[in-house]
């Protein structure tokens, strides 16, 4: 059964490379359709390359904290599946008569209406890239469980990668307007997701095991809930007990609004209050916590590098 998973959930990865190969000419798109300048042009795929990173923290965490990888990867999917179909119909040809406009690529004959579906399929097709990235290779090796590592599954896959790009890229060059350029890499896409779903009966469904992100998250949830408590004058009241290795963190005075996460409250004993990990957490999480929101801003470059 695992080996039929495999090829069924790996069906999405042969598709992504039509996808991949129609967004790769997007710059192309914009400048010969659009009119666009080169520079803009370039601005816009950045934008939407490096939109791609930015989500990808909250459904790593989605995945492993809240939901598992399944719910995570359909959903992924979904998206890039109506993102992908926006894009085609953002094309001049596919809306003419209901937009009232013409049907030629040309400036003149995409309106407003093409535009917002253009930028909305964008949005869609980077934000299930995201997804997919955190969620289907942890997913891919949930179904396939021991037999995860023989190296005949892998080159059977590296094989069918290679063909399957080979086709990808002779079929586009006999592919000249721009709607069946990404009109048929939405339909393999669509072809895939329902061949992904056909096995939904048979996926191994793995409960989310936690993940570094949650520690983000309890941070600020403890710290929200004693919002009103005071901060001890001595950092070393705090609780300052690493719960994987037991070993005391340093503290920073950055941030001190998270060290309310730490505070031990009067009346409980710190065995009842450690039951509770949404209510207390270690200076140690707390500075790891501090490091991430500080290293937040520099994450928002990657939309101008492109997410490199």
């Amino acid at each position: 059964m695992w080996f039929l998973n495999f090829f069924v959930v790996v069906a999405i990865t042969w598709a992504n490379f039509p996808v991949h190969y129609a967004l790769w000419m997007l710059m192309v798109y914009l400048t010969d359709v659009w009119k666009l300048k080169l520079t803009d042009a370039a601005a816009i795929v950045n934008v939407f390359l490096g939109f791609q990173a930015i989500p990808q923290s909250f459904l790593l965490f989605s995945a492993h904290g809240l939901f598992g990888n399944y719910p995570v990867l359909l959903g992924s999917i979904f998206a890039c599946c109506v993102g992908m179909g926006f894009l085609t119909m953002s094309t001049p040809p596919v809306l003419a008569k209901a937009t009232g406009t013409c049907s030629a690529y040309q400036p003149e004959c995409i309106g407003e209406g093409q535009r917002i579906l253009f930028y909305i399929a964008l949005a869609l097709s980077a934000l299930g890239a995201a997804g997919q990235a955190v969620s289907f290779p942890s997913f891919l090796v949930e179904q396939l469980g021991e037999n995860a590592n023989p190296p005949s599954i892998w080159f059977l896959q590296c094989v069918a990668v290679i063909l399957f790009k080979a086709a990808a890229v002779l079929g586009f060059s006999y592919i000249s307007p721009w709607s069946l350029w990404f009109g048929v890499p939405a339909i393999c896409y669509t072809v895939a997701a329902f061949i992904f779903l056909s096995g939904s009966c048979t996926y191994k469904y793995v409960k989310p095991e936690g993940s570094p992100i949650t520690t983000l998250f309890r941070v600020l949830a403890a710290s929200i809930s004693k919002l009103f408590y005071q901060l001890p004058t001595d950092a070393s009241q705090l609780y300052n007990v690493s719960d994987r290795n037991r070993q005391y963190v340093p503290h920073t005075n950055g941030l001190r609004f998270l060290d309310k996460a730490a505070i031990i409250l009067p009346g409980q004993t710190l065995e009842q209050q450690l039951r509770n990990r949404w209510r207390l957490c270690s200076i140690a999480e707390i500075e790891v916590t501090k490091f991430a929101i500080r290293t937040f801003p520099m994450s928002m470059t990657f939309i101008l590098g492109g997410g490199l």
